[in-house]
């Protein structure tokens, strides 16, 4: 379905104006989980410490996407389809579909795993947790003002991770999705992460097709870079892209 330009403009002023409220809000809900109502009995001590750095990443997250999106530049091209607004939105949101878990069955919620393995995944879940933090926040950090949420045209960024692969942050939340899968690893996580996961890259080949069709620049930009994972050998021909 083709947007009017009415509705584009609304989507435009929606993602600058009534989005950074949304992220706002989740910020404080994680900021209330972490000063204010933290559980008296909140399990063991590893549990609570992977607890609390998830929390803290995802508040510091939130509050950077608000800043970002009420700064973020002025859109180039706005949102052409239905697909561009709804796509986005549902895989930014999708997360809320796991805290429903405790609403399946109960051997679906269980881990699958034998019971002494489950410390050395939950480790690495961790770890890749950690790991894909990071990539999604350098991405963020290196995206600045050209950050958005629904799928328009801003200006392309080609430094920092952007060199090597074009969606460095959807990297970082593979990498993210993984480590809930290995933490887990319980049939609801098998069932939830592959479809997010799959919103995610279609998400991804919006933003593409979309900046293909406007630039010749990023035309060229995707024969030399990885989509989601990186191309070194190819990253490494092109050094102009470094600077």
């Amino acid at each position: 379905m083709t947007l009017g330009r009415k509705a584009a403009l609304l989507a435009v002023y929606a993602e600058r104006y009534v989005l950074p409220l949304v992220f706002s809000y989740l910020g404080w809900k994680e900021f209330h989980r972490l000063w204010i109502g933290w559980p008296d009995n909140p399990g063991t001590e590893n549990t609570v410490f992977v607890e609390i750095v998830r929390h803290e990443i995802r508040l510091l997250l939130y509050v950077y996407i608000s800043f970002l999106l009420l700064l973020g530049r002025r859109v180039a091209v706005p949102p052409q389809k239905l697909r561009d607004i709804f796509v986005p939105l549902t895989t930014t949101f999708f997360y809320f579909a796991y805290n429903a878990i405790s609403w399946f069955p109960t051997p679906l919620q269980k881990s699958l795993c034998p019971l002494g393995l489950q410390p050395p995944l939950a480790a690495a879940g961790f770890i890749l947790g950690v790991i894909g933090s990071a990539i999604t926040i350098w991405g963020a950090l290196r995206l600045g003002r050209s950050f958005g949420v629904l799928v328009m045209v801003r200006k392309v960024v080609l430094a920092g991770p952007y060199r090597w692969v074009r969606h460095p942050m959807y990297l970082g939340y593979i990498c993210l999705f993984a480590g809930l899968v290995l933490a887990n690893f319980s049939g609801a996580y098998f069932i939830l992460v592959p479809i997010h996961t799959f919103l995610l890259l279609y998400r991804a080949r919006l933003e593409e097709a979309r900046l293909a069709a406007y630039s010749a620049d990023y035309r060229e930009y995707m024969k030399r870079t990885g989509f989601v994972f990186p191309r070194l050998r190819r990253a490494a021909e092109n050094p102009e892209e470094t600077k």
